[in-house]
């Protein structure tokens, strides 16, 4: 059972309760921090590296900034834990509403492979139905990251939680070497949505009737002096 009523967070700190790991993730240099930071900062907008990268889709060009939801949980519709967003956004985009998912990232992977992640009928389950949404062949997807298909899924499901017919899944990256980039081109590339390089939207795809994009933006980290190298 997800909670629907929703603490006020005042100040970039408030975030760290709720992350699932506190003390693992809430540092210095780690996603958690920076993302808090950088969109607690924007002043109820969007940051500007975000708002830029927003313009480059027509739909998200004057996107406004309703509500923001740190450490989101979506259900995936299977057995198994909620997807937990970094950031669910709910933007206007003119007389609509669209849902933005934004994972944080600074030198964290995107988690497991599929291939080493898929070890249980469970697991195969959760994995069809996520692949049912985004309309790829879960016999096909072994070298994606895992985090890539639920989180990209949970947008799509919130959008349609809103009754709203966008979807944006976006990685707010203050990496300065765009660490894992390479992985996120692929899914794109798998997803028929292909980005070459960062600071771009991808083109649209429509996924149960969700018009679903990709992004990357790449964002400069609080203090480069103390970023940390996250094991995968």
């Amino acid at each position: 059972m997800i909670r629907r009523l929703h603490v006020p967070l005042v100040e970039p700190d408030d975030v760290k309760p709720h992350l699932a790991k506190p003390e693992e993730h809430w540092r210095a240099g780690y996603s958690a921090q920076e993302l808090a930071y950088a969109w607690s900062g924007a002043k109820n907008d969007f940051p500007i590296a975000v708002r830029a990268v927003l313009k480059t889709a027509p739909e998200y060009a004057q996107a406004e900034l309703i509500d923001g939801f740190f450490e989101r949980e979506v259900e995936l519709g299977s057995s198994g834990r909620n997807s937990q967003t970094d950031l669910m956004v709910i933007a206007a985009l003119g007389d609509e509403l669209g849902v933005i998912a934004v994972e944080g990232k600074v030198e964290e992977s995107f988690a497991e492979l599929v291939a080493d992640w898929n070890n249980t009928p469970g697991k195969q389950s959760r994995l069809e139905r996520l692949c049912e949404t985004l309309g790829l062949d879960a016999a096909h997807v072994g070298s994606t990251r895992y985090q890539l298909l639920h989180r990209t899924a949970s947008a799509i499901y919130e959008a349609k939680r809103y009754r709203c017919h966008h979807a944006l899944m976006l990685v707010h990256s203050f990496s300065p070497s765009h660490t894992w980039f390479k992985d996120f081109a692929a899914f794109s590339r798998a997803m028929g949505l292909p980005l070459q390089e960062p600071n771009l939207c991808s083109s649209g795809k429509t996924c149960e009737g969700v018009n679903l994009r990709l992004a990357w933006v790449s964002d400069t980290p609080r203090a480069l002096g103390e970023l940390q190298t996250v094991p995968e």
